[in-house]
């Protein structure tokens, strides 16, 4: 089992009954599971983390287990944990099972808890963010299996009728919820934010201004060879070629800001 130093260090976040009664579904009565131990390995494939454990016996839910699932379901922008709800974790493990995929197989988490400021930001540039996401409550997977389809996995959800569930091709993940049972289509591709498209039109334009100026500084000059006395080729000399127009190159290094606009001489 690998956990950062920083999990580590929050290890012995408060995870008593009392929170676990203020999740939104009741644990016991929402799995589809067999009375035996329930084991699950999750992973955080951005960082690497993986979590390992047996979350729950014949006697109960283990404490120690959930609170490690907690760890690794974590805000990665505040590292703000919140218990995640148990019947989540149900609902992971029953369609890890409903698909074939084997016990081992880690459950890649994309996105698990999210801060009501993360998923504010979130929410502005990505359509696909609801502003009162069931990601803020502790109660909401993005995953993946290794080697299960997503569309495999959202017939799957389907199937259980329990839950909120959506397939996002785009992306190659699968959104679960332990709220009412539900779905959508998401909105394909995700858009970036005006500044950031900003800045990469000008850098686009910037670029084609230091081609033409390198292109137009750098044409080779060729000069003419003398002829010989008395001889006499019939040829007229070559002309050198025109000295870079400079004037145009400052107008489109002024479309970038970069230099006061000039207008090029009237030819």
């Amino acid at each position: 089992m690998r956990k950062t130093g920083r999990a580590l260090a929050i290890l012995g976040v408060l995870f008593t009954a009392s929170q676990l009664a203020g999740c939104a579904t009741a644990p016991m009565e929402s799995a589809r599971l067999d009375g035996g131990p329930r084991s699950v390995v999750l992973s955080h494939p951005a960082s690497g983390e993986t979590v390992s454990v047996t979350y729950w016996r014949p006697d109960g839910y283990d404490q120690a287990a959930l609170r490690e699932i907690s760890i690794l379901f974590r805000d990665r922008r505040s590292d703000e944990v919140v218990p995640i709800d148990p019947a989540l974790v149900e609902m992971l493990v029953e369609l890890r099972q409903r698909t074939g995929a084997p016990p081992d197989a880690p459950i890649r988490i994309t996105s698990g808890y999210r801060s009501s400021a993360t998923n504010a930001s979130l929410s502005r540039t990505n359509p696909n963010v609801a502003e009162n996401s069931y990601h803020i409550r502790g109660q909401a997977a993005d995953f993946s299996i290794a080697g299960v389809p997503p569309a495999r996995l959202a017939e799957e959800a389907a199937a259980m009728q329990r839950g909120g569930y959506a397939l996002y091709p785009h992306t190659g993940h699968v959104h679960v919820d332990t709220g009412p049972f539900r779905t959508w289509t998401p909105k394909t591709g995700e858009p970036r934010a005006p500044q950031i498209l900003e800045a990469q039109a000008r850098a686009r334009a910037k670029a084609r201004a230091t081609a033409l100026a390198q292109a137009t500084s750098h044409a080779p000059v060729q000069v003419a060879e003398a002829a010989k006395p008395g001889k006499s080729s019939g040829k007229s000399p070559a002309k050198a070629p025109a000295a870079p127009d400079l004037a145009r190159v400052r107008l489109a290094l002024a479309q970038i800001k970069d230099l006061p606009a000039q207008k090029p001489a009237k030819r």
